[in-house]
């Protein structure tokens, strides 16, 4: 019995040692490599395009217009406007489209540490806008990225040619969709969900449906005048600021809220006639959340904000317009927008007349 329970020990032994050859004979796991670090993206910095015969309004607007987009692609690290504007003021360098590349990226490499720059001009054909641009690297010997000019049909759709011109640059295939007659159509026929957009309707010594209460009208800043010609038509609202209230929190004044909670797409547009001062359409997305915790009520709070900027009006009635769509399929979704009319630095006098606001789809 001794015998056999020694052999029997001797063959789990071996059993075990096979079991442990098999272990070691297993090639190890592989351990994945470490993820490679992201490419740093680069820096550029737009300059203001240059305009003629306008104080440079329609090249400040494209310039915006192109930051915008940039800055939704997160495709670069963009120097702020405000920055831009501080060098170019100080060293007095205003780089046109014939400005050569190579001063261009010096400039650009020594004042912003930027490795692309982008600048050129902009011009009205009639309604067409059109704009030339160059986009190149800041190397002692520049490679240039772009150098082309694009066309929008009208500035309501300028927005389209700049998303044209940035796949350009990136190599982004072009969206399926851009643009569907239908929206012309319901833009034509369909109700202004505005109340009393051209602000004829009044409601005491204010415009009905529009910011009784806001300080800025109680303050005088905004008063309630017939709009001044030529071009205007009956009556307007007029911001008038000085050189404290511009500099500092500007003036605005808010519609009444509109019901959005069954549409996807819209268009909104305004008549601007601004005398100096910069000026900003803010569509304000509000949902509804209910009270929780120690509240009593619950809140309507923005979700979504769809700004616009008005630039190029230079003294005279200017029609402004832009799609915005706040829907997303999510939490935030809106169902109320506001219009709040915005105006601030320089100090100087607006006005705004025909508001309209109309679902496309």
């Amino acid at each position: 019995m001794r015998t056999l329970a020694l052999s029997l020990m001797i063959v789990l032994a071996c059993a075990a040692g096979m079991k442990a050859e098999e272990k070691t004979d297993e090639a190890a796991p592989v351990k994945p490599a470490d993820a490679a670090p992201a490419e740093p993206k680069s820096v550029i910095v737009v300059f203001d395009l240059h305009s003629e015969g306008d104080e440079g309004d329609l090249g400040k607007w494209m310039a915006a217009n192109i930051r915008a987009k940039l800055v939704r692609k997160k495709i670069y690290v963009l120097i702020e406007e405000m920055d831009v504007n501080l060098a170019v003021q100080e060293k007095e360098f205003v780089p046109k489209l014939d400005t050569p590349a190579k001063d261009v990226a010096a400039f650009a490499r020594k004042a912003f540490n930027a490795d692309l720059a982008l600048w050129g001009e902009t011009k009205m054909l009639g309604d067409k806008v059109s704009f030339s641009v160059k986009l190149a690297s800041t190397a002692d010997d520049p490679a240039m990225v772009l150098d082309d000019t694009f066309t929008a049909e009208n500035r309501h759709v300028a927005g389209i040619a700049v998303e044209g011109m940035i796949r350009r640059t990136t190599g982004e295939a072009e969206p399926k969709e851009h643009y569907d007659p239908a929206w012309d159509v319901a833009w034509k026929d369909g109700p202004n969900l505005v109340k009393n957009p051209g602000f004829e309707e009044a409601d005491g010594d204010h415009p009905a449906f529009w910011d009784a209460w806001g300080k800025d009208y109680h303050h005088k800043m905004v008063q309630w005048v017939d709009a001044p010609g030529p071009g205007g038509n009956g009556k307007c609202m007029k911001f008038e600021m000085n050189a404290d209230i511009a500099g500092s929190y500007g003036v605005g004044y808010y519609g009444d809220p509109i019901d959005i909670s069954d549409g996807k797409r819209y268009r909104f547009s305004v008549r601007v006639k601004s005398m100096g001062p910069a000026v900003k359409i803010f569509l304000k997305h509000y949902r509804y959340f209910p009270a929780k915790g120690n509240e009593t009520e619950g809140q309507w709070r923005v979700t979504r904000d769809a700004p616009m900027n008005c630039r190029g009006s230079n003294g005279q009635w200017t029609e402004f317009v832009r799609d915005f769509s706040p829907h997303r399929n999510d939490a935030h979704d809106p169902s109320r927008t506001r219009v709040e009319l915005y105006a601030y630095w320089p100090a100087g006098i607006v006005y705004f007349d025909d508001v309209v606001m109309k679902k496309l789809e």
